[in-house]
């Protein structure tokens, strides 16, 4: 234990989270925003807020376009490869409040499963991340069946 940086505590908290009780310290050199050999300025590396800004008002645009297509009758078009409709990659799950209902749930579920196995003095590491696989395996294999869906319209 003396080589540790930090030494963690042993005790266990019912919500919390356990620490192994060793360390692994890895050194990262530092990211330079700014590289004189390519001359890329920080702009051109990172997100400012105004583009995250923009980014999420194209989304709900976007949803707000499905939903009125979807009302008005129009065939759903997941890819938007035509005229017809948006690309619904990456915003299946904002589509109706059922779809947002049930993510919030199934992260509920999880976090629970996950924290309810951590509290079992007699829980290993993989009985935390088999708790997280059960509550994440429905919704694993829906992100891979669109992800075949999106490959094959390709």
């Amino acid at each position: 234990m003396a080589d540790l940086i930090v030494d963690f505590p042993h005790q266990r908290n019912r919500r919390g989270v356990r620490f192994a009780d060793t360390a692994q310290v890895n050194i990262v050199e530092r990211h330079q925003d700014y590289h004189t050999e390519n001359k890329v300025a920080h702009h051109e590396l990172w997100y400012t807020k105004a583009e995250y800004r923009d980014m999420r008002l194209a989304i709900k645009e976007d949803v707000l376009e499905v939903r009125s297509k979807a009302a008005d009758g129009f065939p759903f078009n997941y890819p938007g490869d035509d005229d017809v409709g948006v690309c619904c990659i990456g915003i299946e799950h904002l589509l109706t409040p059922a779809c947002i209902l049930e993510v919030k749930r199934c992260r509920a579920r999880c976090i629970y499963a996950v924290l309810s196995a951590h509290a079992r003095p007699s829980s290993s590491d993989m009985d935390i991340a088999l708790a997280s696989f059960a509550q994440t395996r429905k919704v694993a294999l829906r992100a891979r069946t669109l992800g075949k869906l999106h490959r094959d319209s390709a």
